[in-house]
């Protein structure tokens, strides 16, 4: 395996980590650990949004300027230092880098025996052409390596994080993808060990709530080993092979557990872990994480506004919209609700009981009306900091439309959220029925009304939401403690997303192709933030269940064998989804992604090959790419744009924009129309510079009829590469 690589990413993910270790104190003062698990991906954010903004600037995009990120980074921490100090503990310190060493070298082994860069089942092709345009351009924004000509539209901030560590590492790009999942992995785990650690004040139960987080299964993967193990009438649901129970075991697939939910996907931190693409989403997880704890260090704050938190949200907020822009709403009304819980508590008198009515009225109306301004002070700052990327990205649009069928089922939903359910549920109950009284009656009677009329409509989740909802919110006005009630805003924000994607829905490509898919993207993207806010919540309820277990009277020990059994049934997907996915770690390991294209598609990996020597962003015209197929593989191992890629793709992305269908069909004319002047007209329309003669334009085109015109005219075609498969022509001007 190739350990010199890995030594050299590891130890730039230290450099920037250090780099920017006191301003994150500083920022994160409130927390227990002072933000020492989670400096590496704050200093990513900042060398990140600084290489993009100088280069906006006029400087050219290398590994020089992005070291010189690293070092402003580290001259705003020694500023900082000698100001402030650096207050941290030690041990600490020395814990965090342990546990994200480990984390790391545990998904690089992982990532070492299915390091494919594959088209099927995933995005990887994609993410390998964004990030390899990436390392390719020199200004911002890069061009889109499947629309060639066109800026890159899509949020593309994760792949630059990406670029970055590449460049400043100098490991090869097709080793760095591999490299990425496994860092992404170990700083959302180290993130969420913090968070945990911080709410339990317990290392053990950082270790849990980590484990919630990152590492564990929903319900729906226990029922599969469940059928695995001893239901074999529904063996063909799971595709379960005859056999013995090895056997079976052996075949116990990672997939199914993200499609759940009909008609849409339904996936969690672990499964995008394993499934390993460096996809938007997956990268977003640690950016989440990180929000999360800056928005519970904003809650701790004291009576004045913690302005340095504040300055980081704004560039953290802004940074999730061309990171993952489905993050920006949600973690925009986060803020909103944080502050003004925050408002509320410190507006409560010490040792004063109010009723819930009246800590919510304490600061109305002036109050309010400061933490609103200052709230939209914030948003409108993390808009400004990125306005270059908001001017390119303004012609991408999408609607919110209402669902009005095709909602989700409760046993669907008990399948992707059931576990993280039970322990939200019986903490949230635990906690109200403590604070229960006579008047309270009428609040518990209406729930219950609501929770048994919302069961026979077309929303089933109402049962479980609205009661959550309830109780949550009573709960946190209700609350003292500033941990405790970030849990519970964790737990409403969680059961709004629920809501909102029975309500509504983002309008895209795939509902407008089929209106059995108008859902797909959408719980898809929310979800995944929905099981962080949950499953952290989920893990502090489960913290707080152990250390009142002896207060829980006779339901204590049917509480701890059913706690036992959920958390080993959620354990469940981890171990056996990780020995099928790592192929039974039966394959010689290797971290470069490519190594399978060279094995396989030889004289194809050597034309990439020799591509790859030339400089700049070329266009080299390809035949039309068809989404999940072995095509396009040019521009994924080259980062060289082609003019047209996966087309599914561009529609989604650019509202089904005229010029797809345009190129979609003029493209096929050069390889097949043998007309001369028709060919000139379509390269010089999209200043092609090399034509990409391989198996699939063959297979597609005729076989050498592709190649007849240009081997007819070479005064205007040069064949500058060929081999026994493939034949590179340059255009001559």
């Amino acid at each position: 395996m190739e350990w010199f690589e890995i030594i050299k990413w590891w130890m730039v993910l230290e450099l920037i980590g250090l780099a920017a270790m006191p301003a994150t104190a500083w920022i994160f003062r409130n927390l227990q650990d002072k933000g020492v698990t989670l400096s590496k991906i704050l200093g990513l954010v900042m060398v990140t949004y600084l290489s993009w903004i100088l280069t906006y600037l006029g400087f050219e995009y290398s590994a020089i300027i992005v070291g010189i990120c690293v070092l402003m980074v580290f001259s705003l921490s020694m500023v900082i230092f000698v100001n402030r100090g650096f207050p941290f503990d030690q041990k600490t310190l020395i814990r965090s880098e342990l546990l994200f060493t480990a984390a790391f070298l545990f998904f690089v082994i992982l990532r070492a025996y299915r390091p494919e860069i594959y088209w099927t089942g995933g995005e990887k092709f994609m993410d390998m052409s964004f990030i390899n345009i990436i390392l390719r351009s020199t200004s911002f924004p890069p061009m889109d390596p499947w629309l060639s000509g066109e800026p890159m539209q899509y949020y593309y901030f994760g792949y630059l994080v990406a670029a970055n560590l590449i460049k400043l590492s100098g490991v090869p790009a097709a080793i760095g993808f591999n490299l990425g999942v496994a860092s992404m992995f170990a700083l959302s785990a180290t993130a969420a060990y913090g968070l945990g650690e911080h709410l339990t004040r317990s290392r053990i139960f950082g270790v849990v709530v980590m484990a919630f987080v990152v590492l564990f299964g929903n319900l729906a993967g226990f029922v599969q080993l469940l059928v695995i193990v001893s239901i074999p009438k529904y063996y063909g649901l799971f595709n379960v092979p005859a056999g013995n129970m090895l056997t079976r075991l052996s075949t116990y697939n990672y997939w199914p557990t993200s499609r759940v939910i009909p008609n849409t996907i339904n996936e969690f931190p672990y499964f995008s872990f394993i499934q390993a693409d460096l996809h938007a989403h997956m990268i977003a997880i640690a950016f989440q994480l990180l929000m999360i704890a800056l928005l519970l260090n904003l809650l701790l704050q004291g009576k004045e506004y913690n302005k340095p938190a504040l300055a980081t949200v704004a560039l953290l907020l802004g940074f999730m919209f061309p990171l993952n822009s489905w993050d920006y709403p949600t973690y925009a009304i986060f803020f909103v609700i944080i502050m003004l819980v925050w408002r509320i508590r410190i507006s409560a008198k010490p040792g004063q009981q109010r009723s819930f009515v009246g800590r919510i009225m304490a600061p109305f109306p002036n109050d309010y009306a400061s933490t609103l301004g200052m709230c939209a002070i914030v948003g409108i700052s993390s808009i400004v900091l990125y306005l270059p990327y908001h001017v390119i990205a303004s012609g991408v649009s999408h609607s919110i439309k209402q669902v009005t069928y095709g909602q989700t089922l409760l046993i669907f939903y008990l399948g992707v959220f059931g576990i993280l359910l039970f322990f939200i549920l019986v903490y949230t109950i635990d906690r109200f029925y403590d604070r229960f009284n006579p008047d309270m009656k009428l609040i518990l009677s209406g729930l219950a009304i609501a929770a048994l009329a919302a069961y026979h409509t077309h929303i089933q989740i109402l049962v479980v939401v609205l009661p959550i909802i309830g109780m949550s919110v009573y709960n946190m006005v209700k609350e003292d403690a500033p941990d405790l009630q970030f849990v519970y805003v964790l737990i409403v924000l969680g059961a709004l997303l629920s809501l909102f994607c029975e309500l509504f829905y983002i309008q895209d490509s795939f509902g407008i192709q089929s209106p059995d898919y108008i859902r797909f993207n959408t719980v898809f993207k929310i979800y995944v933030q929905h099981w962080l806010v949950w499953a952290l919540a989920a893990g502090v309820s489960f913290y707080h269940m152990w250390n009142r277990k002896g207060k829980l009277g006779k339901q204590s020990k049917a509480l701890a064998i059913l706690s036992v059994i959920l958390i080993l049934a959620a354990l469940s997907y981890p171990v056996f989804a990780t020995y099928s996915r790592s192929d039974n770690f039966k394959n010689r390991p290797t971290l470069d992604g490519s190594a399978y294209f060279a094995r396989e598609y030889q004289n194809e990996y050597n034309a990439i090959m020799w591509l790859n020597t030339l400089n700049g962003t070329p266009v080299v015209l390809q035949s039309p790419g068809h989404t999940y197929s072995p095509n396009t593989h040019v521009t994924t191992f080259t980062g060289l744009p082609t003019v047209i890629g996966w087309a599914g793709h561009e529609k989604n992305w650019r509202n089904r924009a005229q010029t797809i269908d345009e190129r979609w069909n003029e493209v096929p004319q050069v390889y097949m129309s043998g007309d001369l002047r028709t060919v000139k007209q379509v390269l010089d329309k999209y200043q092609v510079e090399y034509i990409y003669v391989g198996s699939v334009e063959e297979e597609r085109y005729g076989g050498t009829d592709a190649r007849k015109l240009f081997d007819k005219n070479p005064g205007t075609f040069e064949l500058v590469y060929f081999n026994p498969n493939v034949h590179i022509y340059r255009v001559v001007r």
